[in-house]
């Protein structure tokens, strides 16, 4: 049965911590009295209590949040490493070791009076992405993890980790991971119901029965953004301007919403789908005279315009994501329709065809692809994938100064430090604001899931962990040290299904959406959203 967040909320007393006393917690002070194993998404690791960009936006069920020094607090962050301790990373296996209690965790049992602190243990692996956090869950697949402070053999260390224009802070780096590890929950950023079919399904895997899982929480909307090399925003960003869909005070590098250019759905779904692929398909009304997009650069090359230079080539490179990632799933249901058409649905494009369709199997992946096909660096190129899918190409292959495009969360590159931008659908920027609006469609509502297998403090946990997530101020947090571009304010929003009162008008210190895909009280990924009918307002703009 689906259980909403309105019908297990948990009481307000849930975001207040008990200061208590501050107790030193390492690795040598014991073994976790309560384990969380949560693979999947990345898309909730800040209410986690992750440190981002040195700070703490969000911390569900830990008594004191960590810092870079590792000090004066008994929460602390660790990641795995391959290599130097130096060298850790949050891309396959993170933790957080904490005190917590029944201040944080209503109904927790246990512990040490007077409130049941408890020594947590909080595992997350993102190694697989969305498909293996729910085939974890729903089918049993044991993984591997950190398993606890001492066998993962971690050192204290505090370190930063640079990716997607954001830092991410440790204070613990561990060499091991332990396999055969049953998950506690799975973190995915479309609701289970969407992983079904072949794009959405790891090969060789079976499709997520989404009845399976006794308690599936939608935590709040996962805005997702195409992101295309700066060589190619600059040229759409050219020829919009050029042919008047864009403002004439525009020139090509501007940043502000109203000079980022756009692209249709039906020109996305043409892409995505491999039947797009040259950008000479792309015509140009400039003065009446109708070109080639490249055509229309190539004439601003000559005019001397900065920031354009003639591709090497003109064919269409897409950086996916492997079947089965959450925020390409998004792409699928919402943009391409699939699952939801069935049979009917358009394919996503594999490799071999007209365009050039590569395999980029994580965040980071992704962005280091766009960046290569821009700059002609190696950060992605030369590299291998994991089995099934197919290596990046040689960094013999020439490549660079080259037209590309991807799927990421708006949650990266907020500083524009990397060789890519974000663009519009239809006119609407990935904002919050204009998810709110109705106008901006790439919006996946990103869950937790769980069956009733777990322990009573386990589910209690996880319980608290979805209320907190949920909360307007949670997201508002969070976003606003992540998200906050030079277009607007994009990353995540809360979901008025969850019982949150969206404002009349857009309000970015409460940003929940009037829009559900729940009227059954079930969220359906493949549902076009509607007012929800619990508020019965929308802002007309």
């Amino acid at each position: 049965m689906f259980t909403t967040l309105s019908r297990k909320l948990i009481a307000l007393g849930l975001a207040l911590a008990a200061t208590g006393s501050a107790w030193a917690l390492t690795p040598a002070d014991g073994a976790p009295q309560l384990s969380l194993y949560i693979p999947g998404s990345q898309s909730n690791d800040p209410a986690f209590g992750f440190m981002i960009n040195n700070t703490t936006p969000a911390n569900a069920l830990c008594l004191n949040d960590p810092n870079p020094t590792g000090t004066g607090t008994t929460t602390h962050v660790y990641f795995h490493t391959k290599g130097a301790n130096s060298a850790a990373t949050n891309d396959q296996y993170s933790a957080i070791y904490c005190y917590t209690d029944s201040t944080k965790i209503p109904g927790l049992t246990g512990g040490v009076a007077p409130n049941n602190k408890t020594r947590l243990w909080i595992s997350r692996r993102r190694l697989g992405a969305s498909f293996v956090g729910l085939d974890a869950v729903a089918n049993g697949t044991k993984l591997d993890y950190l398993k606890d402070p001492t066998t993962a053999v971690c050192t204290a260390f505090n370190g930063s980790y640079s990716s997607g224009g954001a830092s991410y802070q440790w204070n613990y780096s561990c060499t091991t991971a332990t396999s055969g590890i049953s998950a506690t929950a799975a973190t995915s950023d479309v609701t289970p119901d969407a992983f079904r079919g072949v794009d959405n399904v790891t090969p060789g895997k079976t499709d997520i029965d989404a009845s399976t899982l006794d308690n599936r929480f939608a935590l709040g909307g996962h805005i997702i953004g195409t992101p295309v090399t700066l060589k190619l925003r600059n040229a759409l960003q050219y020829a919009q301007i050029q042919n008047g869909v864009l403002p004439a005070g525009c020139a090509v590098g501007n940043e502000t919403p109203a000079c980022v250019p756009s692209l249709s759905k039906e020109i996305l779904v043409s892409i995505f789908t491999g039947q797009l692929f040259d950008w000479s398909t792309l015509k140009v009304k400039v003065a009446g005279v109708e070109k080639t997009l490249p055509e229309v650069v190539a004439d601003g090359v000559t005019a001397g315009v900065a920031g354009l230079s003639n591709p090497l080539d003109t064919a269409v490179h897409v950086c996916r994501r492997e079947n089965g990632a959450g925020q390409q799933v998004a792409l699928l249901s919402n943009i391409l329709k699939s699952p939801c058409l069935g049979d009917s649905s358009p394919k996503l494009a594999e490799p071999g065809g007209f365009a050039d369709i590569q395999y980029a199997t994580s965040l980071g992946a992704v962005d280091r692809c766009l960046g290569d096909y821009n700059n002609g660096s190696n950060g992605w190129f030369g590299t291998s994938n994991p089995a099934p899918f197919p290596n990046p190409p040689a960094t013999g292959v020439p490549h660079g100064n080259q037209w590309a495009i991807g799927i990421q969360t708006t949650e990266r590159n907020a500083s524009n430090s990397a060789s890519y931008r974000f663009i519009k659908i239809d006119g609407a920027l990935p904002t919050g604001e204009q998810v709110f609006l109705g106008h901006y469609p790439l919006v996946g509502e990103y869950a937790l899931s769980w069956k009733n297998n777990v322990t009573a403090n386990q589910d209690a946990a996880l319980n608290a962990l979805a209320t907190y997530s949920g909360l307007p101020s949670t997201i508002a947090a969070r976003n606003s040290d992540l998200s906050n571009h030079s277009w607007g304010q994009a990353g995540y929003i809360a979901l008025s299904a969850n019982g949150h009162t969206p404002p009349a008008t857009w309000d970015p210190t409460n940003p929940v959406t009037p829009y559900t895909r729940a009227l059954t009280g079930t969220p359906d990924a493949c549902a076009i959203p509607v007012v929800n009918p619990d508020f019965g307002s929308v802002e007309l703009r």
